[in-house]
């Protein structure tokens, strides 16, 4: 960890979810380059949300950049937000790469590639074609496919669906991110989202309170 980084929002985080993952099962460790299993030592931080829309896409990917600056271990943001539509800037799933979904179900991870911004420690993995919702409540394919990213990364960032749609996501990762924008959601509907998912204390890393700005008007160089 490098406390001496933590200006910036997503910096702040970051070191939370250092600092959370420490005190909990031990820090993030760039696994073994020898491929065994048994040293999958990787950790995962999952991203949600009470609602859609509340920014947490935003947020999983800043916190990757974050982390990957903040430790030595590689670092990789995925796509889980499979019920969600790919956006047209950078739709991957159209061009038909292979993504989470066929880690999860093939056992490939042919979608890897690097993020092309920050550190050269920080890739990317999208949702790939075969990406339905109902994947996710899958265990055995949820445990497999991040059963491999922990033995390839020392950090796995999920962009996850909101808190409903995470399905076996929700077991399987060493720490939560809650993002809430509290002109979406109530502070009691995201009590009991929390609360129904069982992301207890142990897990919950930090909540992340955002606001969007309202939409620039066209006269002002809006869309």
């Amino acid at each position: 960890m490098r406390p001496g980084q933590g200006g910036t929002l997503f910096d702040r985080i970051g070191l939370r979810v250092l600092e959370h993952l420490e005190h909990h099962g031990g820090a993030a460790v760039q696994p073994s380059a020898d491929g065994d299993a048994g040293l999958a030592s990787g950790r995962v931080v999952l991203v949600t949300s009470t609602n859609a829309g509340e920014g947490k896409s935003f947020v999983a990917q800043g916190l990757a950049r974050a982390l990957a600056e903040q430790q030595d271990g590689d670092v990789i943001w995925v796509d889980a937000a499979f019920g969600r539509p790919p956006a047209d800037a950078d739709n991957i799933s159209r061009r038909g790469a292979a993504g989470l979904s066929e880690l999860m179900t093939l056992g490939s991870l042919q979608g890897l590639a690097p993020a092309g911004v920050g550190t050269d420690r920080l890739w990317r993995l999208g949702r790939g074609v075969l990406a339905q919702p109902a994947l996710l409540q899958r265990p055995d394919a949820v445990a497999k496919a991040l059963m491999a990213l922990r033995a390839g990364f020392a950090l796995t960032v999920l962009d996850a669906p909101a808190l409903a749609g995470c399905g076996a996501l929700l077991a399987q990762a060493d720490a939560g991110v809650m993002v809430v924008d509290s002109r979406r959601t109530e502070r009691g509907e995201a009590r009991r989202a929390l609360m129904e998912s069982r992301l207890g204390p142990d897990r919950l890393a930090g909540l992340v309170l955002n606001h969007r700005p309202p939409p620039v008007p066209r006269w002002l160089g809006g869309p």
